[in-house]
């Protein structure tokens, strides 16, 4: 049934059809573009793919809702939906949120354009705090800002990694972080083959480490159905269900 929130609640016998079945349940999962895991478009959403599998495993209909990422996590806080992808965990989303198991490994890295025989902006570093005279681009809300906020950088925020990536390519930042299958996957796209080549990565990565689905401590059921969740998670990673799906993305590595 639908509360008042309009989010949709499971009881623990649910609703029966008229043979008595359970009725399918929908729980809606939130999440914005970031190809190649998560897209409106099917081609591009590795993890609409994947809880295809995952909801009839668990009894449930796993049903994306996109929207800017921002809105993600307060859809989350206001029980507006069950879950939201990608996540990263932080003490403060720890307060008030439950995670999943890992949904997949992800390496970010900071990118940076430089045509011709231009030198990138620096040749590597140590630690975070020995970049900030660069100005460093990145998507409003995502884990790294606090990174790069307690490195001493105020990171220059855009509303997508599209808008990041064409900041980069104007010269109005001098890297933008991004996990590096999602900036290799973009650029491609958003640039000419004579452009796209000029782009590369630092190789001291940002952060390696794994992304997540996020649920409010406060959804009916959460708990329950998170376990319900990771145990049909696993399944798929032992049935080889998770890795076809995967290597349809070209995810086969970096996602397992």
């Amino acid at each position: 049934m639908l509360t008042r929130r309009g989010v949709l609640t499971l009881g623990t016998l649910g609703c029966l059809s008229a043979t008595g079945q359970p009725l399918p349940r929908t729980l809606l999962v939130a999440s914005g573009e970031i190809p190649p895991y998560a897209s409106a478009r099917s081609e591009d959403s590795f993890l609409g793919a994947l809880f295809d599998e995952i909801g009839p495993e668990m009894g449930a209909a796993l049903e994306f809702r996109y929207m800017p990422w921002k809105r993600c996590e307060a859809a989350v806080d206001d029980l507006a939906v069950w879950g939201a992808v990608p996540y990263v965990p932080t003490p403060e989303r720890e307060a008030r949120c439950l995670f999943s198991a890992p949904l997949y490994a992800k390496k970010t890295k900071l990118f940076y354009y430089a045509p011709g025989d231009q030198a990138p902006p620096v040749a590597s570093y140590s630690a975070l705090a020995e970049l900030r005279r660069f100005r460093i681009g990145g998507v409003r809300g995502y884990y790294y800002e606090q990174l790069l906020r307690d490195a001493g950088i105020q990171m220059d925020a855009a509303v997508s990694e599209e808008q990041n990536f064409k900041k980069l390519f104007a010269g109005r930042v001098d890297f933008v972080a991004a996990v590096d299958t999602v900036g290799w996957s973009l650029i491609p796209r958003l640039f000419s083959p004579r452009e796209a080549k000029n782009f590369h990565t630092l190789e001291t990565p940002l952060h390696v480490g794994f992304n997540y689905l996020m649920t409010s401590k406060r959804f009916p059921e959460t708990g329950p159905l998170l376990e319900r969740f990771n145990a049909a998670l696993e399944k798929l990673r032992r049935d080889g269900r998770y890795k076809r799906v995967a290597d349809r993305f070209g995810l086969g590595n970096s996602a397992n």
